[in-house]
């Protein structure tokens, strides 16, 4: 096919520029097919978003050598530099008409879901779900590599990352379709039982919680609300291992809600004190903790003592 041939060539021009840049597009491809297929696309679909994929850093040829590969905190400007690579791949992928089809994603795979990325600050579902894909993808690789400026983390860790930053980074949806693929994976490698299938969930609560409506994120400014957070990370993923029940009630709720049912259950902080921190008001803390008592019902006493004991 003429347009594999032409993402061989274009892959071995980003070789030719840096060895690493390469080999982390190639596992980007690899993840980016395998989340595709995880949420249903068609194989024709799936082969398109690993073809992005793969030339997804198309545009880093142009950027120096000296800021790709330097050991240390970028500045301003050269952070500016960095940021024009979407664009600059772009431009490079419109004199390849059989590759149009990749142009989107290329554009648009560091765009943010909350709409502070770039380079059109665009948010949700104007995002294109190639970029989308990618953009989990790639951080999530990005993570678990040893670069100048930072030490590879654990796949566990880069998850619960991802995990955290659902719903402002990255598309919620997709993070818990990730989620889900890199649990099966380790679980497969490991010989564990698999999780509730969808089916026996949606019996269970009677609506498939992962599909259920989004309370309005709630922004914090806080400085102790980041090592919440990360202290929340780490609860969540250690019920994600140790009670399922937990984990289908658990990736229902929003970054935003699991933040209030901490503070609220484990911190035992009021409403009011709780809107305090968040700087938003006590009657939203008070929704939020209703709808949150709703969606778990009778399984509500029990999730809260899992989420105590950790």
């Amino acid at each position: 096919m003429e347009q594999t041939h032409t993402v061989e060539v274009l892959t071995a021009l980003i070789a030719a520029k840096e060895v690493d840049t390469t080999s982390h597009c190639r596992r980007v491809a690899s993840l980016a097919a395998g989340l595709a297929l995880a949420i249903g696309l068609d194989q024709g679909q799936v082969e398109s978003v690993r073809q992005t994929a793969q030339i997804h850093d198309l545009g880093k040829i142009g950027i120096p050598d000296e800021i790709l590969g330097k050991r240390g905190p970028l500045t301003s400007e050269e952070f500016a530099i960095i940021k024009r690579h979407p664009r600059a791949g772009h431009r490079l992928l419109s004199a390849f008409p059989e590759l149009r089809f990749s142009l989107p994603g290329v554009l648009h795979h560091h765009e943010r879901w909350d709409g502070q990325g770039y380079p059109s600050s665009i948010g949700g579902d104007e995002i294109p779900l190639e970029s989308r894909i990618i953009t989990v993808v790639d951080s999530y690789d990005a993570m678990c590599t040893n670069r100048p400026y930072s030490r590879a983390r654990t796949s566990r860790d880069a998850v619960h990352e991802i995990v955290r930053c659902a719903g402002s980074q990255f598309d919620p949806g997709l993070v818990g379709a990730f989620a889900d693929m890199v649990g099966s994976s380790q679980r497969g490698a490991e010989g564990c039982r698999p999780e509730t299938p969808r089916k026996e969930i949606t019996e269970l609560f009677g609506h498939d919680l992962r599909n259920s409506a989004r309370l309005p994120a709630v922004v914090a400014t806080d400085g102790r609300v980041a090592d919440r957070e990360r202290k929340s990370a780490w609860r969540w993923h250690m019920l994600e291992q140790t009670a399922p029940l937990v984990t289908m009630v658990a990736r229902g709720l929003s970054s935003c809600e699991r933040l209030v049912v901490e503070l609220h259950y484990i911190e035992r902080l009021s409403s009011k004190e709780i809107a305090e921190v968040l700087e938003t008001t006590e009657e939203q803390i008070a929704r939020t903790l209703s709808a949150v008592r709703e969606r778990v019902a009778g399984v509500r006493r029990a999730f809260v003592e899992t989420l105590c004991k950790v």
